[in-house]
């Protein structure tokens, strides 16, 4: 799936996400554009906080949206708190399905700078020397739960000490529960001697703890952390823990003077990365500064017969009796992207006159100053039905469940148009899995394709694999392509694992069949158990030369 819009997308989440809102409501209603706002306007914002929901559907009908706060979670999370000392900053990522993975293909490594310019570099991840980010994300997997806290030049145990209240203050006040997955302290004293290391700072200690709540608490206690008396209150937090990919997060930074510096250290006279060029737009801001958000990628929910969309009600959950509502205080804003190809007809509420809402058919995105409204039963986008294909999906199954050495399991994938006219040039892949496991048997089709799809029919592949040996098999996405309105379209499944264990009803089967997802959090701790197996390498092996930093 890719935007009609990315870039706008890019800008828009990057810079409320980042440092503040280029599009905010004033205090006086009236819609404003960021560019030249003061010190005082942006330590105001910060203090009182805002709020923003975007939304964006692709030319596919599937919607990806993004609900978050800025300024409003720091008295909350105690960021001026004594136990926050040394702590540069705390990031808390709670996420499954495919939701990381299209993140970083959506911005790119180039855009955190993962590159072979900077003063470190590790040279297995990657035969020219740069940062494989698609190798990390293999090992880690896309599905967990945890917290990153890093402290800057502070002793041990008063690291270990600020680092115990600030898990008591989450799990107290929000509901988190943790457990401790990595303590690594980094300082001169960490690289053998021949290495002549000369780092920018006295020491770093990172702290990785397992968020252990399970997803959808890990997504509330996030939620709880916000500012309830805005957005949140039409919202329905399942709408983040049942979609294909979702996930939520906290980035807390205790004091943004600090960090600006210690980013300045790092890159020097460098050409700065995208994400240090925008927070060295705000070297005045200084104080604790907190951003929490929660997202998801969804499946195909606009199809040929639609005509209009509901952000609240269809993307967010709203009951169709209730009403949305700004914060009590600081700015609320709505943004909605659309497809190129649609043909909108009208927006509600529409205030263009009063300069309260904006429509740009140049990039397709739809604002609205919510803060203006303090009581509306939606946001609503209306077009012309037939600007989206028909709803078609794609699904994989397997029988039996799972199965012993020497067993054999049938995979079926169903593709079936659900809509009332044709799609065509229709191609179902799945051969990921025989290509990678070559201790497997694999008999029948594993593609298949057909000149057309009439509305209402389906297309199946289905193929047997035999297993020699037991444990967990990960089977790849089968893809879908097919063609409607001169446009070719792309879905998938998801990545679905599969165990053959001598005793199916044993303990690790019946925890997976009960719904633990393949690339769990137990995948995540074996990630994290290689990556402190080559820092210590890169500590213990420098005669080797096969690692350096």
């Amino acid at each position: 799936m890719r935007f009609g819009i990315k870039h706008a997308f890019v800008i828009v989440a990057v810079v409320f996400l980042v440092s503040a809102p280029l599009m905010a409501a004033s205090g006086t209603g009236t819609f404003v554009a960021a560019q030249d706002l003061d010190e005082d306007f942006l330590f105001e914002l910060l203090q009182t906080g805002a709020e923003v929901v975007f939304a964006n559907i692709d030319p596919q009908g599937e919607p990806i949206v993004v609900y978050g706060q800025l300024g409003v979670p720091s008295d909350e999370l105690g960021l001026s708190e004594p136990m926050y000392d040394g702590c540069i900053a705390m990031a808390l990522v709670a996420t499954q399905g495919e939701l990381l993975e299209y993140i970083m293909d959506l911005f790119g490594p180039a855009f955190f700078n993962f590159t072979d310019d900077g003063d470190y570099e590790s040279l297995q991840f990657g035969d020219d020397g740069s940062f494989d980010l698609n190798s990390t994300l293999d090992m880690l997997g896309t599905d967990f739960n945890l917290m990153f806290n890093v402290f800057i030049n502070t002793e041990d145990a008063t690291a270990a000490s600020n680092m115990a209240l600030i898990q008591a203050h989450m799990a107290t006040e929000f509901g988190f529960s943790f457990s401790l997955l990595l303590d690594l302290r980094i300082d001169e004293s960490f690289f053998p001697p021949d290495m002549n290391v000369t780092l920018p700072f006295d020491s770093i200690e990172i702290y990785i703890n397992q968020v252990t709540n399970t997803f959808p608490s890990a997504i509330n206690s996030v939620l709880g952390v916000m500012d309830g008396s805005g957005f949140l209150g039409s919202i329905d937090s399942s709408v983040f823990t049942e979609a294909r990919g979702s996930g939520a997060g906290i980035l807390a930074v205790p004091d943004m003077a600090e960090l600006i510096s210690l980013i300045e250290e790092f890159t020097g006279d460098e050409t700065p990365s995208p994400m240090s060029f925008l927070t060295a737009q705000m070297p005045y801001l200084e104080g604790p500064m907190a951003i929490a958000a929660a997202g998801y990628i969804g499946e195909q929910i606009l199809a040929s017969d639609s005509d209009h969309l509901s952000v609240f009600e269809d993307l967010l959950g709203k009951s169709p009796s209730g009403t949305v509502s700004p914060l009590d205080t600081g700015q609320s804003l709505v943004m909605m992207g659309i497809p190129s190809n649609l043909n909108l007809t009208s927006y509600s509420p529409e205030d263009e006159a009063l300069n309260l809402t904006h429509y740009d058919n140049s990039s397709g995105m739809i604002f609205w100053n919510a803060t203006a409204y303090p009581s509306v039963s939606d946001y609503v986008v209306h077009f012309n039905e037939g600007d989206f294909p028909p709803l078609v999906t794609i699904e994989r199954t397997f029988t039996p469940d799972t199965t012993t050495p020497g067993g054999s399991v049938l995979v079926t994938v169903t593709v079936t148009n659900h809509g009332p006219e044709p799609v065509y040039n229709v191609a179902i892949h799945d051969d990921g899995f025989a290509a990678q496991y070559l201790s497997t048997t694999v008999t029948g089709d594993t593609n298949t394709a057909t000149a057309i799809l009439p509305g209402g029919s389906n297309a199946t592949v289905t193929y047997t694999v035999q297993f020699s040996n037991e444990g967990s098999y990960a089977f790849d996405k089968a893809i879908l392509t097919y063609e409607y309105g001169g446009e070719t379209f792309v879905k998938s499944t998801h990545i679905d694992g599969y165990v053959v264990s001598a005793d199916p009803l044993g303990l690790l089967s019946s925890m997976i069949s009960d719904g633990w997802p393949f690339t769990g959090i137990a995948l995540g701790v074996v990630g994290l158990g290689a990556i402190i197996n080559i820092l210590m390498m890169v500590r213990a092996g420098s005669a080797s030369k096969g690692y350096q930093v």
